[in-house]
């Protein structure tokens, strides 16, 4: 082809140069990384996948319903929740997956929350090595000292919530204690 039937070139914008990473960068990709290939090792058909942002310090393990329609009715329920307290970052995941331990470690929350006595049971008997307190010794709604550097706090089953009004009542009483965690405790009715 002769060299003046060419198309002409579009002209290039300079490159801009990226500022270097910061360890901060280095550190989240690599708990993103982690988070991810966990979800991935522990997911199962009748489970909803882990949901939210794993850098949120803000970890929920949650009882799963016998059936995957239910699951995925608590998943919807739990994240309707969470926005209602400002808390829609929250990272979710749901208690029998294998690699708990493994995801608890690869985490590192500041506030680690179970959602029934399914997923407290399932946290105590994960094997965490610098437990203070277990899920099984506390008062539900109450904030404790789960590890030197973790604050825990154990919520009622949410599947009797969806269906009976007092189960609800229960629920919320104890999920309420999370506002605790939203600048200025943001309320909504």
């Amino acid at each position: 082809m002769p060299k003046s039937n060419r198309a002409p070139k579009p002209r290039q914008e300079p490159r801009q140069r990226n500022p270097a990473p910061t360890p901060g960068d280095y550190y989240k990709a690599k708990v993103m990384h982690e988070a991810e290939g966990v979800s991935r090792r522990s997911a199962r058909p009748d489970l909803p996948y882990p949901s939210g942002d794993p850098l949120s310090g803000i970890v929920l393990v949650a009882e799963p319903a016998p059936s995957t329609a239910g699951s995925a009715r608590l998943a919807d329920a739990l994240r309707r929740s969470l926005s209602a307290v400002d808390l829609d970052a929250a990272y979710v995941t749901w208690s029998p997956s294998s690699p708990l331990l493994e995801e608890l470690l690869s985490l590192e929350p500041t506030i680690l929350v179970t959602v029934g006595p399914g997923a407290a049971r399932a946290v105590d008997d994960a094997g965490y090595a610098l437990v203070k307190t277990r899920f099984r010794d506390v008062t539900e709604g109450a904030w404790f000292p789960w590890t030197r550097g973790t604050t825990g706090l154990l919520l009622p089953d949410l599947a009797p919530a969806l269906e009976d009004p007092e189960a609800k009542r229960r629920f919320w009483r104890a999920f309420l204690a999370l506002r605790d965690l939203v600048p200025g405790g943001a309320r909504r009715a």
